[in-house]
């Protein structure tokens, strides 16, 4: 990632921890980096860059800070706040807004990128008679999925209809990412291009062209959901939910049951704090109708809360509350509330410039 990248996963008015934009996009789900991802705007981070190492943004961090576009902040972790020069920098330069962003955490981008990849070449290899080539570099379980996949769906037709599928979904995208994702295609005498050559081509960052990438992906395979479309039986399963399968559990505990928190993690025989931990990020991941917020957060605990608490969510500590409020309501209770504000519980601000 550039320091031009980093620059718009920034804010003038919110410091951010760099530290959690890392952890997002080495796709770490503890309870605190999905909070501050929610905070920041950046959940769709989540997993973009699994192999990007511990630290792997500090020098980009601070190539910004010594061209005087960000500033350290005073914290006991790393926080970036962009100066003013920092905010004319990005809005002079703004950076593409993936269409699908919002759908990213719900989707196994890997799976389905690989999946999508490895089809087309196929189809296109097919649709030529073309029986020698050589296939994609994948992992078994893509070749697996694909070789079945093909079998069941292999007609004189499928060229077409594949042809078709992923046109009506390429019109919906803007020119550029619509040429990204088909420059990247591999086929019959045509080998794709890579992420870096098409920056080179294009004028963009590398990061740039792999958010575009990302976007057309995610839009082909939100097309594919579709029970008659030809990539479906493909696609589909890459679909997951944006909790773990663990989480799930404990909240259908929750919904469905008159159970206490603790008597839940009785019954599913784990710690207490690891169910608060799993409402949380369901609370954070799902949308704001999956818990049962009146049951957690009674209208006499949020009036008794938000009234001891400052009016931006960023501004709230815990560790400020009086100690008779500490000693009544739990670090659980107070992040449950937080989340449910910025999810607009209340009418409650949510990001501090808006």
């Amino acid at each position: 990632m550039d320091p031009e990248d980093l620059l718009h996963l920034l804010d003038d008015q919110q410091a951010r921890r760099l530290r959690v934009i890392e952890n997002l996009l080495r796709g770490r789900k503890t309870v605190s980096t999905l909070y501050w991802g929610q905070r920041y705007d950046l959940l769709f981070l989540l997993g973009l860059a699994k192999h990007l190492d511990r630290g792997g943004l500090d020098a980009t961090a601070q190539a910004l800070v010594s061209q005087k576009l960000a500033t350290w902040t005073p914290n006991e972790q790393p926080q970036l706040r962009l100066t003013a020069k920092g905010r004319q920098r990005r809005d002079q330069v703004p950076t593409y807004q993936p269409q699908t962003r919002a759908l990213w955490p719900q989707l196994s981008l890997a799976v389905a990128r690989q999946r999508l990849l490895l089809s087309v070449q196929v189809v296109s290899q097919y649709a030529h008679r073309t029986a020698r080539y050589y296939p994609l570099t994948t992992d078994l379980a893509t070749r697996q999925a694909v070789r079945q996949w093909f079998h069941q769906a292999k007609s004189p037709d499928l060229a077409t209809r594949i042809f078709t599928a992923l046109t009506a979904s390429l019109t919906q995208l803007p020119e550029k990412t619509a040429q990204v994702l088909t420059a990247g295609f591999s086929g019959y005498q045509q080998p794709g291009l890579t992420n870096q050559q098409l920056a080179v081509d294009l004028h963009q960052t590398p990061w740039e062209i792999y958010l575009r990438h990302v976007d057309g992906v995610v839009r082909i395979a939100q097309d594919a959901r579709q029970a008659d479309h030809p990539l479906h039986a493909l696609l589909a399963p890459a679909w997951q939910t944006a909790v773990t399968r663990s989480a799930q559990a404990t909240l259908r505990a929750v919904t469905t049951t008159a159970l206490t928190l603790d008597q839940v993690a009785t019954q599913r025989q784990i710690k207490p704090s690891t169910v608060r931990e799993h409402l949380l990020e369901a609370a954070i991941m799902l949308p704001v109708t999956a818990l049962p917020y009146e049951r957690l957060l009674p209208q006499a605990t949020r009036q008794t809360l938000l009234a001891a608490l400052p009016a931006q969510l960023d501004d709230w500590e815990y560790t400020a509350l009086p100690a008779d409020l500490q000693a009544r309501f739990d670090f659980f209770t107070f992040r449950l509330l937080a989340i449910w504000c910025d999810k607009g519980g209340a009418g409650h601000a949510g990001t501090p410039n808006d």
